[in-house]
């Protein structure tokens, strides 16, 4: 299992409200604790899962459970040594190179997580 990290963006999730893009482009708006709303601009994605916790409950509950200090439990994270990234090139089979390629995840306090897997780096903007 990989572990998480803080990546650039650190934010307190409170809601996904929206996942929307196409031909390898992703918005995520989502709104924080303090009721802000936000847009995370994805470019370049490879892959992406979207779930809700009950349907990956064991791998969160680890995943918060080794959290290092000062990570919020909803949040936009990193994953590092990532399992997800070890399958993709599996799938691939060589056709796609993953050097460059990160794991980012979102987890939300209403229990939505997403998974996205890019080679491009996400965009924070206050909406």
């Amino acid at each position: 299992m990989g572990k998480l990290a803080n990546c650039e963006i650190v934010m307190d999730i409170d809601m996904i409200e929206n996942i929307s893009g196409a031909n390898q482009h992703f918005e995520v708006v989502f709104s924080t604790k303090d009721k802000l709303k936000y847009k995370i601009i994805l470019k370049w994605v490879w892959d992406m899962r979207y779930s809700i916790e009950n349907a990956s409950i064991d791998r969160f509950c680890e995943f918060r459970t080794r959290l290092p200090e000062g990570f919020t439990k909803n949040g936009f994270y990193m994953v590092e040594d990532s399992e997800y990234i070890k399958y993709f090139e599996n799938q691939v089979m060589g056709t796609r190179p993953i050097n460059e390629l990160k794991h980012y995840i979102f987890i939300d306090n209403v229990d939505t997580t997403l998974d996205v897997l890019t080679v491009g780096e996400p965009v924070l903007v206050k909406i």
